[in-house]
């Protein structure tokens, strides 16, 4: 019966038909680094009070940096590896240790600057910092 009526349906909804149907094959396509950014891209969740940062890169594979900006050595980056038990939302573990999860919310984090972002950090470990915890934004670049 459904064959039927899309043969007779206007041409309009059958082209909005074939769009909705492939937008999720292009969408996996392009985010290759676990669904979560495109290869090229880097996503870099900024914490604050201390000052600190998880960098997620997709070159080929997908890697961290973990940057220190509250220990009083100036700014460290340390790179290492992750990992993801789950995609969307994205519960994470680098070798740092840093563990904790990435949300999709289009339009839904702002952070202390007013700059409005499509992805929530909300860490639940971090080394050398005590919780608890405050989720904050992501931004991709």
């Amino acid at each position: 019966m459904l064959s039927n009526q899309l043969r007779h349906a206007p041409a309009p909804a059958l082209i909005l038909l074939a769009a909705l149907v492939s937008a999720p094959a292009t969408l996996a396509a392009d985010l290759s680094c676990n669904s979560l950014i495109e290869p090229g891209q880097k996503m870099i969740c900024s914490g604050f009070e201390p000052n600190w940062a998880l960098e997620i890169t997709c070159n080929g594979d997908v890697t961290s940096n973990f940057i220190d900006a509250f220990s009083g050595d100036g700014i460290q980056t340390t790179p290492g590896s992750i990992s993801f038990a789950t995609e969307n939302p994205w519960q994470l573990e680098t070798s740092h240790p840093v563990t904790g999860e990435i949300a999709y919310t289009p339009d839904g984090c702002t952070d202390e600057s007013d700059r409005v972002s499509d992805f929530t950090f909300t860490p639940t470990a971090a080394p050398g910092l005590p919780g608890p915890f405050f989720p904050f934004c992501c931004r991709v670049e």
